[in-house]
């Protein structure tokens, strides 16, 4: 990689996480209802304590679209531009923009769970791997009606899923991208598994 390539691939990373890091259920709870979103429902700052916060759908849908516009526009600007497919440069901003809104620099490090953000990033890279996502989360919801478990299980079987049917359905490409996005997702949703299964935490409290 000579120095022209790493001066275009330098910014792309923290330009990335600097978008993802934007609090929209943050800004949005505090501006509409006065509230610390942090400091109500489940303490997440993602659509669906935006809902249990505001007891607003239309509010909630807002946060769930503009963060997964948070992950789809950085792709979509890259195929408007670019339109030979770079593995790197799409692995870099599926990391920034998850890592982002996971741990945001302007709320301490305390952000979401990263699932709108990376269904919006998905849908722009392929949108067969959200689908298959929800699908495998359906399944597993409905046979134990545990949100969180349910998202555990389905963000610990995507890449495996991905890994066994990429020579029939997938490329090495999306192998690449979400193993680290399932990471990021997954730990978010492990902190709370504990409480999950001791019971103290019911369906209403568990975040997205």
């Amino acid at each position: 990689m000579n120095n022209e390539m790493i001066l275009f691939y330098l910014p792309v990373l923290p330009l990335a996480y600097l978008l993802g890091s934007f609090p929209t259920a943050y800004i949005m709870i505090r501006l509409f209802r006065k509230k610390d979103i942090r400091a109500t429902g489940s303490g997440n700052v993602g659509a669906l304590n935006s809902y249990r916060s505001s007891k607003s759908v239309p509010l909630a849908l807002t946060v769930l679209l503009i963060d997964a516009c948070k992950g789809y526009l950085p792709v979509w600007l890259y195929h408007l531009y670019l339109p030979a497919t770079d593995s790197l440069l799409l692995l870099l901003i599926g990391i920034g923009v998850v890592v982002g809104h996971s741990f945001p620099v302007w709320l301490g490090f305390r952000g979401g769970r990263g699932l709108a953000v990376t269904a919006g990033f998905f849908l722009a890279v392929d949108p067969r791997v959200p689908a298959l996502w929800i699908l495998v989360w359906l399944v597993y919801f409905l046979l134990i009606r545990k949100h969180i478990i349910a998202s555990l299980v389905a963000t610990f079987l995507l890449p495996l899923i991905i890994f066994f049917m990429q020579d029939s359905y997938f490329d090495k490409t999306d192998l690449l991208l979400i193993l680290p996005v399932s990471f990021v997702i997954f730990l978010k949703h492990l902190e709370r598994l504990p409480e999950v299964i001791s019971g103290g935490v019911s369906v209403k409290k568990e975040s997205d």
